[in-house]
């Protein structure tokens, strides 16, 4: 079992700066976060090699199946961060259509396996991701194998089940969201811009922007 603590977030709230800025000092402590996104809750820490192998064991799974996406409040932000990451037009245009918002893209940079990023819609975690000022890795909240959780309730009892970690950890939470589908996944890997998951954004609507029909 985790131990964790838990903070009411919402834009509207007293609380929020309150809650902004635990969660940087969680981040900067080499912490994770329990956060909402435009569809469902994720779980993720600073963008760093020790951080993601903390969420891996919280959730049981290996980095190597699945790496985490890094998600930041801006496409600067990742620019800056991520350098080595390709953006062919293509991308760019399906940034600029879609984020923020629930889309994933997955750019090349360099290793063959690519680097999955995102900007985030969720006022929560983008009023974070700007205090923090840096990208985060990030990845659905729930044990491997098991739905993603919604709501206040399904975050708890799933972080009430996952083993206890050295590294402080903190849930931001934004009662029931939406929920599914998660984010819709582009890869750039290959010659042509491919649907890896549609999403909630639609496969059709993802055809009309790289045609320049918009979104």
């Amino acid at each position: 079992m985790t131990r964790y603590e838990s903070v009411a977030v919402s834009p509207e709230t007293a609380s929020m700066e309150r809650a902004v800025q635990w969660a940087v000092d969680v981040l900067e402590d080499g912490g994770v976060l329990a956060h909402p996104t435009d569809t469902v809750y994720g779980i993720g820490g600073a963008a760093l090699p020790e951080v993601d192998l903390q969420v891996a064991r919280l959730k049981g799974r290996s980095l190597d199946a699945a790496p985490l996406i890094r998600i930041a409040a801006d496409m600067e932000t990742l620019e800056a961060a991520f350098p080595e990451l390709l953006w062919p037009v293509e991308a760019r245009r399906l940034a600029l259509g879609f984020w923020p918002g629930s889309l994933t893209l997955v750019l090349e940079d360099g290793t063959g396996r690519g680097t999955a990023v995102r900007v985030e819609g969720h006022p929560v975690i983008r009023t974070v991701l700007k205090a923090w000022g840096a990208p985060i890795g990030s990845t659905s909240l729930n044990l491997a194998g098991e739905s993603a959780a919604v709501t206040s309730r399904q975050s708890r009892e799933c972080l009430d089940r996952m083993p206890d970690v050295e590294a402080p950890v903190l849930f931001l939470d934004a009662e029931t969201l939406p929920g599914p589908p998660p984010s819709t996944l582009v890869s750039f890997l290959g010659k042509v811009p491919e649907v890896l998951r549609e999403g909630a954004v639609p496969a059709d609507a993802i055809q009309r922007c790289l045609k320049g029909a918009g979104s």
